[in-house]
């Protein structure tokens, strides 16, 4: 058995143990208390600010999964993937703008967090974009700072990541939406939704990214 199919099936049963244990605390333990507070603070914040911190501290560096998980307590899912698929164009549209007029300062800052600003040839625009918003190990914020730096037209930024970011966020938000429910089946749909993320982007990886960075 080969390391990485090793590290694939160690990370697999770590997460169905995880599974299993928080499927046994959602059950067993009493969370009202909790869940009334989250609850509480997230209802004193208006939509319109919780919405305006959800664009702007993303792009700041601040992780969009908190955000994700918090959006699906406060608005439900249906709502909180309607915004969700609402943000990712103006993450996209910052980033942008950011690289193009900060381009010097936002460069060194990447580099000195050992991040690497590639070089994409014209013909492997749309599959590198797509497959470096897809590739886990870069955050989210720093992936719609470096596409711009390596030369990606707008609206592949945009676009790519539009379509590639929308289905990764949603199972956090059902993640959220189970807490706020107490709901184990929304629970298992989260854990199974991350599991078939993992293996496709592993599988994208494999198969794809490693013969496109090779080329470029």
């Amino acid at each position: 058995m080969d390391k990485k199919r090793s590290i694939i099936i160690i990370a697999i049963s770590l997460f169905l143990v995880a599974g299993l244990f928080a499927a046994g605390v959602y059950s067993g333990l009493p969370f009202e208390s909790l869940r009334n507070e989250v609850s509480y603070i997230l209802k004193s914040i208006s939509p319109f600010l919780f919405i305006v911190l959800m664009i702007t501290l993303p792009a700041a560096g601040f992780p969009v999964s908190v955000f994700l998980i918090m959006a699906g307590i406060k608005f439900g899912i249906f709502y909180a993937v309607f915004l969700w698929i609402l943000i990712l164009p103006l993450h996209a549209t910052i980033g942008y703008f950011l690289s193009s007029k900060l381009r010097q300062p936002v460069k060194r800052l990447i580099e000195k967090r050992k991040y690497h600003v590639p070089k994409i040839p014209e013909h492997s625009i749309a599959m590198y974009s797509f497959l470096f918003y897809a590739i886990p190990g870069i955050p989210y914020s720093a992936k719609n700072y470096i596409l711009p730096l390596a030369g990606v037209p707008f609206s592949y930024c945009v676009l790519m990541n539009s379509i590639v970011q929308a289905p990764q966020g949603i199972p956090f938000i059902v993640l959220g939406r189970s807490a706020t429910e107490m709901d184990a089946n929304l629970l298992y749909i989260s854990l199974i939704m991350f599991a078939v993320l993992f293996i496709t982007l592993r599988w994208l990886k494999r198969k794809y990214w490693d013969a496109v960075h090779y080329e470029n």
